[in-house]
């Protein structure tokens, strides 16, 4: 606990030591959640895993404002120190004035990572909320991105750089009491997709396999757009500031030369995608191209895209030339933090044979080290079914539980290390609407061996109708020196979601 205080001391410390301007006298603190990229043990749900370079984080910058007036609530540089390598949620601590603690106005919150990516270092803690909400990036002449257009196609992650990120949340409840307040987990996410062409081809017996080449894989134009917005809460911050929808996009088309040589497959069809786990269907692709049974052209890094993209690849069998169409299955299959795989194959005698597929491109499908500081979670969260809900099992492990009116549920479970440590209990959902207790608890597991008892309740001070909201619960481990690891895996066997 000492280590905490020490952190969220020295947060405070630099906040205050940064601003030209000092806010009125902190008398209260705002904790900030953010999600970060990393490795994590929650399963796969439909994402594509990330590079460790992927998914660095080498500067972060945070903005609070009041969503009415649009006046700066707080803003923090984080110190590379204070950014978790392993991803995860961390808490950040924010001074805000009493009279901002009394109010609880809704707040609009800004968060951009690796900003020297995009050009955009000139963005510091005075910057206000108009600048931010208007901000955009495009290309430029900075080596190596050049802003992620297809002029000067980008490749290869720069681990000095790493990717842009953001995250932008905007008219979020305040949550909590005076002196200690909080808003819901801010995620943050790049700002860029990527795509990844791979070929192969049958093989043949005795090696005479046709002559068959692929010359280019193209994009066709106007489908990446000139600029993008660095912070959006849709689902592309395409920038469409020209009359003519055209204009707002690039009048180039991409090309991609194809493969000096196709590898060669005796079953290229079993690298069809069909509905396996994204990780282990990435990492059987990965294996061919590793036993040089598929060719891989990498992946190229750029800007988000609301439109439905179309190209073609152009190839020659036996010395005739051809031409495949390929296309996403909707717009905004490209909207940032997306990866497409093309996967073509080549059957003995036949045309090109094209598989497509898009997945959101995330972070949470590896594995941790937690040889270091381990989660054991002796008895998993469990709800009380009593006279305080309802409770409804609607499908294996999945319940329903509904809160009566006045009353609260209660759950529990049994942690017993890291000793020392903290269980991060976090609202996934309508979180305004619900009031959690306690939102963090001290691992002891001398004490009543580690139990900890957990009630939801609705918001006592919210007077609306609040019908229908409901929340997930998540968990996550504070260690010793700051360190956060995913406690979901250990501490959820059965999911509960909470029905007011």
């Amino acid at each position: 606990m000492k280590a905490r205080t020490l952190i969220l001391l020295l947060l405070i410390t630099a906040m205050t030591g940064c601003l030209r301007e000092p806010l009125p006298e902190a008398d209260s603190d705002l904790g900030l959640y953010i999600e970060f990229p990393g490795p994590s043990l929650t399963r796969a749900e439909g994402e594509l895993p990330a590079t460790t370079e992927e998914n660095t984080i080498h500067s972060l910058i945070v903005w609070v404002f009041r969503s009415d007036s649009h006046e700066k609530v707080a803003a923090l540089q984080i110190p590379a120190s204070e950014i978790p390598t392993g991803g995860g949620v961390r808490r950040y601590s924010l001074p805000v004035s009493r009279d901002f603690a009394n109010a609880k106005p809704d707040v609009d919150v800004f968060i951009l990572a690796n900003a020297a990516s995009i050009n955009a270092g000139g963005l510091n803690e005075n910057s206000d909320w108009t600048t931010l909400n208007n901000r955009y990036f495009g290309d430029n002449t900075l080596d190596p991105y050049h802003g992620f257009g297809i002029a000067n196609p980008v490749h290869a992650v720069d681990a000095s750089l790493g990717l842009p990120m953001s995250g932008c949340a905007k008219n979020q409840h305040v949550l909590g009491d005076e002196p200690s307040l909080r808003v819901p987990t801010v995620q943050i996410g790049r700002m860029v997709s990527r795509l990844r062409f791979v070929f192969c081809k049958t093989r043949t017996e005795g090696g005479g396999n046709e002559d068959i080449s692929i010359q280019n894989v193209i994009l066709k134009a106007y489908q990446i757009p000139k600029k993008e917005y660095l912070f959006t809460t849709g689902n592309t911050g395409v920038v469409k500031d020209q009359a003519q929808l055209n204009d707002n996009y690039i009048e180039s088309a991409y090309i991609q030369a194809g493969p000096a040589n196709i590898a060669e497959n005796d079953t290229p069809e079993k690298l069809v995608y069909v509905n396996q786990d994204p990780q282990a269907y990435d990492q059987m692709l990965s294996d061919a191209v590793a036993a040089g049974e598929l060719t891989d052209l990498g992946y190229t890094y750029l800007r988000e895209s609301d439109i439905r993209l179309i190209g073609t690849i152009q190839y020659t069998i036996a010395g005739q030339q051809r031409e495949r169409e390929f296309d996403m299955a909707a717009p905004g299959d490209f909207a940032r933090n997306h990866t497409w795989t093309v996967f073509g194959y080549f059957l003995s005698g036949r045309n090109l044979q094209l598989s497509l597929k898009v997945m959101p491109w995330d972070y949470n499908i590896f594995d941790i080290d937690f040889s270091e500081e381990s989660v054991n979670v002796s008895s998993k969260f469990t709800v009380e079914d009593d006279n305080n809900v309802e409770m409804e099992e609607t499908s294996k492990d999945h319940f329903n539980v509904k809160l009566l009116p006045g009353k609260a549920a209660k759950g529990h479970l049994h942690i017993t290390t890291p000793r020392g440590g903290n269980l991060m209990i976090q609202p996934k959902g309508d979180a305004y609407a619900f009031k959690v207790t306690p939102e963090m608890a001290t691992i002891d597991p001398s004490n009543n061996s580690g139990r900890v008892d957990i009630e939801i309740r609705r918001n006592p001070d919210l007077d609306e109708d609040l019908t229908g909201k409901y929340i997930t619960l998540s968990f996550s481990v504070e260690a010793a020196g700051g360190r956060l690891i995913d406690a979901d895996t250990e501490a959820i066997d059965k999911e509960y979601k909470f029905i007011l």
